[in-house]
């Protein structure tokens, strides 16, 4: 089994309710969730004009290979109704790896650790909730180290909700 952690993002629909689902989702297909962080609510990233999303993390254990986890995860995804629009844009729900034990992927359908990590808060201060010592394999720094970095105005999360 390996450990890996996800990232949930919502901000069209019932965002809670689909971040949620998700994890059902994830269980029901095998996935040993260990640990859930709280809700946050953030700004939008990289498309400013949309309303604002939830986002949570999640440790997990699985014993599915790095592909089959994204194949399972973007299954869910579309089970859960994402539409696919701009990047950046509104979603339903968006799930991606941000990491799987210390393995380094970089192909053209999977980049793990997941790319930007340690530029967005509303990943990092979910994820330091869960796993703050968790160590980037390609930087070599904590997740709480890297949530340290990034400038105050960029911790703008807010929150909410436990899961």
């Amino acid at each position: 089994m390996t450990k890996a952690a996800l990232s949930f993002g919502a901000n069209v629909g019932n965002r809670l309710g689909n971040i949620k689902k998700a994890l059902r989702i994830l269980q029901s297909n095998g996935i040993n969730i260990i640990k859930k962080s709280d809700v946050f609510e953030t700004q939008p990233f990289g498309i400013e004009n949309q309303p604002r999303f939830l986002n949570a993390c999640a440790i997990i254990e699985t014993s599915l290979e790095p592909l089959e986890l994204l194949e399972l995860v973007k299954k869910i995804e579309m089970e859960i109704g994402r539409i696919t629009r701009e990047r950046w844009g509104p979603r339903e729900i968006d799930i991606d790896i941000l990491f799987m034990g210390n393995i380094h992927i970089q192909s053209d359908k999977l980049t793990i650790p997941h790319k930007g990590i340690q530029e967005r808060s509303f990943v990092l201060e979910p994820l330091c909730q869960i796993s703050p010592e968790w160590i980037h394999p390609v930087l070599d720094q904590s997740a709480e180290s890297l949530m340290q970095k990034l400038d105050s105005k960029d911790n703008s999360v807010l929150k909410i909700a436990g899961l």
